[in-house]
C-alpha cells in the first residue's frame, strides 16, 4: 500500500503540472478521474449491499469488491489537479460571466471556489473513511453498510452537480446525481464481472465459479442496467417535457450533429444490446461471454462521461480524452491488483460451491 501511495503522489504531482500547462489535459483528467472513481464507488455500493443482505454472491466476489473499494482514498488524492485547475474547467470561475444573467447570479454563492472545494473535501473524506472501514471489516457490518449507502446517495447528488453539471451552470435537474450513481453501479459491477472471468480457475488453488453463481452475477448486472436505463430516460423525459430553454438546451447540444450519433450509440450499446444479451441464460452462465457484455458496458460508461463533459466546453474532442483515461485506468488496475494480492488472494466460495480445476 505504501508503494501505491507513493506512486499516487507522484502521479498527482505530474498531472497537476500538466493540467496547469494544458486545459485540454485537465479536461481529459476530469473524465478519467470520474470514470475510475465511478468504478470504485460502484463497487463500494455493491459492497454495502453485500454486508446488508449477506448473500452468496457477496462471498463469491467479496475480495474483489473490497479491493476496488480500497482504491477510493487513493482516488481522492488524485482530485488535486482538478482543485488547482478550476479556472481552466469551470466557466463560473469568471465572475463577469457568472453575473451576466439573473439565473446564474442567483447561483453565485453556491458556485464559489472556496465553497466548491470545501464540499469536495468533505465528500471525498466521507467516502474514503467509509470505504476503508467497510473494506477492512472482518465481519458483516450491516449498520455501517446502511450508513455508507445513505451517505453515498446523499453526497453523490452534490458531487455530480458540482463536478459535472456545473460545467454548464444553466442546466439544473434533481435526477442527475441518481443518474450518475446508477451509471457508477453498472461500471463498478462490470469491472467485478470482468475480474471474476479473469481470475477464476487460474492456478492450482483458484476456484472455478459454478454457472449458477455466474448467473447471479449476470442478473445483478441486468438489474443495475435496468435501473440506469430507467433513471436516464426519466431524466430526459422530465427535462424535455418541461420545455424550459435553459435546461432543454443541455440536451439539444447532445442530441444534434455528431453528438446525436453518440447519443444513439449510448441507447443502442449502453442499453438495448446489453439488455437483450443479459436476458439470455447461456450468456449469464458463461464467464467469457458475460465478461464481454460487462466490457461493453464499461466502455459505454466512459463514452457517456465524454458525452456529459465535452460538449460543455469549447475545446473539441481530442486524443488526450482517450489516452488519459486509458493511462489512468492502467494505474487503477495496478492499484487494484496490488491491494487484491495483499489481501485475499483469490475469489472465495461457499464450501458447497467449490469446484476446483
Amino acid at each position: 500500500m505504501r508503494l501505491m501511495l507513493g506512486a499516487t503522489l507522484i502521479l498527482t504531482t505530474l498531472a497537476t503540472a500538466a493540467g496547469q500547462a494544458s486545459p485540454a489535459f485537465l479536461r481529459a483528467w476530469l473524465i478519467a478521474w470520474l470514470l475510475w472513481l465511478g468504478v470504485a464507488l460502484g463497487a463500494f455500493s455493491f459492497l454495502c449491499l453485500a454486508h446488508l443482505v449477506r448473500s452468496r454472491w457477496g462471498v463469491v466476489v467479496g475480495p474483489l469488491l473490497r479491493a476496488a473499494t480500497s482504491t477510493i482514498p487513493l482516488l481522492a488524492l488524485l482530485f488535486l489537479p482538478i482543485a488547482l485547475g478550476l479556472h481552466h474547467l469551470y466557466p463560473w470561475m469568471d465572475t463577469a460571466w457568472l453575473m451576466a444573467g439573473p439565473l446564474r447570479a442567483a447561483k453565485a454563492a453556491y458556485l464559489d471556489a472556496s465553497f466548491f472545494l470545501a464540499r469536495a473535501v468533505v465528500i471525498l473524506v466521507a467516502w474514503s473513511v467509509l470505504a476503508w472501514r467497510l473494506a477492512h471489516a472482518r465481519r458483516p457490518r450491516p449498520g455501517l453498510a446502511a450508513l455508507g449507502l445513505v451517505v453515498y446517495f446523499l453526497t453523490i447528488t452534490l458531487a455530480a452537480v458540482d463536478w459535472v453539471l456545473s460545467l454548464d451552470p444553466d442546466m439544473s435537474t434533481s435526477a442527475f446525481g441518481l443518474a450518475v450513481a446508477t451509471g457508477q453501479s453498472v461500471a463498478g459491477w462490470s469491472v467485478v464481472v470482468i475480474a471474476v472471468a479473469l481470475v477464476q480457475g487460474r492456478g492450482p488453488h483458484a476456484p472455478l465459479i459454478p454457472p449458477a453463481r455466474l448467473q447471479e452475477l449476470g442478473t445483478l448486472l441486468f438489474v443495475a442496467l435496468m435501473l440506469w436505463g430507467y433513471i436516464a430516460f426519466t431524466q430526459y423525459l422530465l427535462v424535455w417535457g418541461a420545455d424550459l430553454p435553459r435546461e432543454a438546451q443541455w440536451y439539444v447540444q447532445r442530441i444534434g450533429g455528431d453528438w446525436g450519433v453518440v447519443a444513439w450509440t449510448l441507447v443502442g450499446l449502453h442499453f438495448a444490446v446489453p439488455f437483450i444479451a443479459l436476458l439470455m441464460r447461456p450468456i449469464k452462465r458463461d464467464a467469457a461471454r458475460l465478461a464481454g457484455v460487462a466490457g461493453l458496458l464499461l466502455l459505454m460508461h466512459a463514452v457517456e462521461l465524454v458525452w456529459f463533459i465535452v460538449p460543455s466546453r469549447p475545446q473539441p474532442l481530442g486524443w488526450l480524452d482517450v489516452a488519459v483515461p486509458l493511462g489512468f485506468g492502467a494505474w487503477w488496475v495496478l492499484a487494484f491488483r496490488r491491494i487484491l494480492a495483499a489481501g485475499e488472494s483469490m475469489v472465495a466460495l461457499p464450501a458447497e460451491d467449490i469446484d476446483h480445476v
